[in-house]
Parts: structure tokens; C-alpha cells; sequence
């Protein structure tokens, strides 16, 4: 439990000092994939954002979620959670599914106004 605290305090270190590459997370992103991931919460949405940049960001750059559709990141993140792993990063089911599930929820922007 100690581990996952430091690394979440580790992530969010990441996500506070990270260049505004990223949109920030909104209840309206949860929402509009609610049919998707029903028990979806901001919370969770913010944890896999940190996760992302704390994890994608040891091989290569931020990639834009928007730069992909939910279908290509849908099998672009196990590939590069395999890859990712024979390099010791250590990308675990649940943090896999985390990443997944913010990457798909960001690519889509939100209807304008």
C-alpha cells in the first residue's frame, strides 16, 4: 500500500509540473462516456491521467489523446504495456485498464457550446 501511495504522490508530482499537454479532466468527460464505463469516476479519470504521464512518459514523449481514436488506443496501449514491461516499467492489469480507460475517454473532445 506504501508503494502505491508513493507512486500516486509520484504521478501527481508529474501531472503538477507536466507542460499543459493534456486537457484536464472534467465531470463532462465522465459523462459522456458513461454508457462505456457506467461506474466511471472524475477521480478515477485523474488517476489514469497521472498514471499516463507518469508511465508513457519513461519511453517517449506525451502523446495528445485526441491524436488517436478510442478503437487505435484500444490496441496501441497493450502493445506498448507489453513493450513497456520487457523494459522493467512495470505496467500492472489495473494500471493498464486506468491508462486505457483515460485514452479513451480524452480522444473524443467535448461538444462545443
Amino acid at each position: 500500500m506504501k508503494k502505491l501511495s508513493i507512486i500516486t504522490l509520484l504521478a501527481l508530482t508529474i501531472v503538477a509540473c507536466s507542460p499543459k499537454v493534456l486537457t484536464t479532466p472534467s465531470q463532462a468527460d465522465v459523462d459522456r462516456v458513461s454508457a462505456m464505463y457506467p461506474t466511471y469516476t472524475l477521480a478515477e479519470l485523474n488517476e489514469g491521467k497521472a498514471l499516463y504521464l507518469a508511465k508513457c512518459s519513461t519511453c517517449h514523449g506525451i502523446k495528445n489523446p485526441q491524436s488517436k481514436t478510442a478503437e487505435q488506443w484500444k490496441s496501441i496501449v497493450p502493445k506498448m504495456t507489453k513493450k513497456a514491461n520487457k523494459k522493467e516499467v512495470n505496467i500492472d492489469p489495473k494500471t493498464q485498464e486506468a491508462i486505457l480507460k483515460f485514452v479513451t475517454t480524452m480522444c473524443t473532445p467535448p461538444p462545443s457550446k
